[in-house]
């Protein structure tokens, strides 16, 4: 699949549409035709089409018949993603949808073995794998530069939940739509890399959640920790307690600790930690010939040249899509008391 041309975004409300991955810019920026954006609040979605020179619809459903779109960037309130989900694939459209996908894990997995079994064109954005980082933790692991691995370590602290509500999404903070909080919004970062780097399946081995700062009915820190079958230990912290706002800011570290180097992520770059060495490296340049000659790969990543139906990864045609990651997000989604309060606080 190339480069489309023809592109459309459900749910525009939501955050991503215009602030933080900001997916309108990214198709302005590089030329797409943003042929409609759809959203139920017909002023959020005529704001939208002003913004990024588009048509507002307020029914997705009626968009996608009429402006025929070769992508859609599909977005929404996350009790809304499964009934999107299932329209697009229904529809045939590829898209990209933003996690999680819903509200509780069997209907995820059952999302994803719907798209498996119609082959259709499926992706979501965990770009935390194509960060200079995990490119970097990936080949130093293949050529066995760390020894044996001890830890990792991922966190990712975001400013207040206000910024929700001064982004058009203040669902986020209601668990009946947003289904949960950091953990939820957040922690599928460090899930999935956490399998993404290692190749293993990890285990989960506790969480901890608490809404000491906003009070809210989601959750606005939680830190959850993993153990892979080889013996690795990562650690996945997130919150919405930054106290930056409205800068927006993040309290974030990407770290790995083997037996012979430490690698971390540090302000413009990689720094290294091993006998004798303390090095930091910034993203454009290598590291001895064997980094990445540029930092995180762009936006356009998102497109693969070839069809794709692995919810976390881009795939190969006629390939069952991979579904290993989903126990990770299904985990992140079940971490709640049967009650629907948090585990603790």
């Amino acid at each position: 699949m190339g480069m489309p041309k023809r592109v459309a975004a459900i749910d525009v409300s939501h955050w991503h549409s215009a602030y933080d991955a900001a997916y309108l810019r990214i198709l302005r920026d590089f030329g797409c035709d943003i042929v409609g954006v759809s959203d139920r609040d017909e002023r959020i979605a005529r704001d939208r089409a002003e913004r990024f020179g588009s048509t507002p619809f307020t029914d997705y459903r009626r968009m996608i018949e009429a402006r025929r779109p070769e992508f859609v960037i599909a977005l929404g309130r996350h009790c809304d993603m499964p009934e999107t989900f299932r329209f697009l694939v229904d529809a045939g459209v590829p898209f990209l949808m933003e996690k999680p996908w819903g509200t509780d894990p069997d209907t995820v997995a059952d999302l994803a073995r719907l798209a498996a079994e119609k082959g259709a064109w499926v992706s979501v954005p965990f770009m935390v794998r194509y960060s200079f980082w995990a490119v970097t933790v990936k080949r130093m692991i293949a050529s066995g530069e760390f020894g044996r691995i001890s830890h990792i370590v991922y966190r990712g602290i975001r400013p207040t939940m206000r910024r929700y509500v001064e982004w058009d999404s203040p669902w986020m903070a209601e668990k009946s739509q947003a289904g949960g909080g950091a953990l939820l919004n957040l922690g599928g970062h460090g899930f999935d890399i956490a399998r993404f780097v290692t190749g293993e399946e990890p285990e989960v081995l506790s969480a901890v959640v608490s809404r000491q700062v906003h009070d809210a009915e989601v959750e606005d820190y939680a830190l959850a920790t993993m153990r892979t079958p080889s013996g690795v230990l990562i650690h996945n912290e997130v919150g919405y307690t930054m106290p930056t706002w409205p800068a927006n800011q993040t309290d974030g570290e990407q770290k790995m600790a083997g037996e012979r180097v430490l690698l971390r992520q540090v302000s413009g770059g990689l720094q290294i930690l091993a006998p004798g060495r303390d090095e930091t490296h910034p993203a454009a340049a290598g590291l001895g010939g064997r980094l990445p000659a540029r930092g995180p790969r762009r936006a356009r990543s998102v497109w693969p040249r070839r069809p794709a139906t692995d919810p976390g990864e881009r795939m190969r045609p006629r390939r069952p899509p991979d579904l290993r990651g989903l126990p990770r997000r299904r985990r992140a989604l079940a971490l709640r008391h049967p009650s629907g309060r948090p585990a603790s606080s």
